[in-house]
């Protein structure tokens, strides 16, 4: 099974990914991880997209997974392979608070 969880930050993509994760036994897989470079020295440097895109691809080789995130642009290729489409759509004051809360 390939899942895809996409929503705003605070949405809940983290909880619900590592909630079926858990419940299927499939791999989750946080897009965060492989788009900014966490190993930099400074905060918000982005991994160069052709490693970027390698990563996405060994990702996506899988037979199932789990993937949250938002960038919908750059994973067009991972809503071609997917099998369900999760979109967490909360309202405004919900979110907000979980933002603050972290």
């Amino acid at each position: 099974m390939k899942i895809h969880i996409i929503g705003c930050s605070g949405s809940g993509k983290t909880y619900l990914a590592e909630a079926l994760s858990h419940k299927y036994n499939i791999p989750h897989f946080d897009l965060d991880e492989i788009y900014w470079d966490n190993h930099a020295e400074e905060y918000g440097v982005k991994m160069p997209i052709e490693k970027r895109n390698e990563l996405l691809q060994k990702l996506l080789a899988n037979d199932d997974y789990i993937i949250e995130g938002i960038y919908y642009a750059w994973v067009q290729q991972s809503f071609d392979k997917t099998d369900k489409i999760y979109v967490l759509n909360m309202p405004k004051y919900l979110y907000k608070s979980r933002i603050i809360m972290m």
